[in-house]
């Protein structure tokens, strides 16, 4: 089968620690006759553990009317970051999120009277969301070594381009029928580890982090609930500016997510 090449959307993806850095710091630490619980102890105290990660490499703006799908309307969505393929388990293996950390540097314009230092009244933000691939197990693997191209692979590609075009959207689900069309879907009732924009004028720097035992925040950060156990292997975490309302737009000037997580 010919190769098909598609556009790369605009950000860059890294991992540092892998599934088999893990496995080899335990075994080494097995190998010195500490007990398994300690070597999970120490494992977890350092937090050594598999990250993907996933950055914007610039910026792009976000209006509420001229990014709407609809004619005269004044609620956008566009989906500007997503990372890689969570990698799975070998078998026998258990696997699990640890948290998702999102890094967001934004500005928001509009006017925003309520609870100033909050993200009540403000109506630009973001929404985190888990993009996954249609059939069931698929993991999107890379392409076959003898020059054929996986589906998978192909799916990937197709994501790439679905990307790149930067489809104009009144909401994350609305991007549904383009999603399956290319082989993915979206996760219902996924994106309550939504974050709000900057608070109005000022430009800055914001950290949300879904974890386990987080709770949701007083200034308007959602709690994450359910996100981490939703996620599986094969999963993408998408996150998706919004602005609503004339007058309102969303600038990001760069984000990313990294996702930790866990095999033992």
């Amino acid at each position: 089968m010919q190769r098909v090449n598609y556009p790369e959307p605009e950000h860059s993806t890294d991992a540092t620690i892998t599934p088999a850095d893990l496995r080899a710091v335990r075994a080494l630490l097995a190998q010195r006759g500490l007990p398994a619980e300690l070597v999970l102890q120490i494992i977890d105290g350092a937090e050594y553990y598999p990250v993907v990660r996933a950055s914007l490499r610039g910026p792009s703006t976000l209006n509420a009317q001229q990014g709407c799908a609809k004619s005269g309307g004044s609620c956008a969505a566009r989906c500007r970051l997503l990372s890689p393929p969570l990698p799975g388990p070998e078998p026998g293996e258990t696997w699990r999120v640890r948290k998702v950390v999102w890094e967001i540097e934004s500005r928001d314009q509009g006017w925003g009277g309520e609870s100033p230092g909050t993200f009540r009244g403000a109506y630009s933000w973001y929404e985190a969301c888990i993009v996954r691939p249609q059939q069931e197990g698929d993991d999107d693997s890379p392409p076959t070594s003898d020059g054929t191209t996986d589906p998978a692979d192909e799916r990937s590609a197709a994501l790439a381009q679905w990307m790149s075009t930067r489809k104009k959207y009144c909401s994350s689900a609305d991007a549904l029928p383009d999603l399956e069309a290319v082989g993915y879907t979206l996760v219902p009732n996924n994106s309550a580890a939504a974050s709000g924009s900057s608070p109005p004028p000022t430009s800055g720097s914001s950290s949300v982090t879904a974890s386990r035992s987080a709770k949701a925040d007083v200034n308007g950060y959602g709690s994450g609930a359910g996100f981490l156990e939703a996620l599986r292997p094969g999963d993408r975490v998408a996150l998706w500016m919004r602005a609503q309302y004339p007058g309102w737009a969303n600038t990001v000037a760069g984000a990313s997510v990294e996702i930790v997580y866990d095999v033992c």
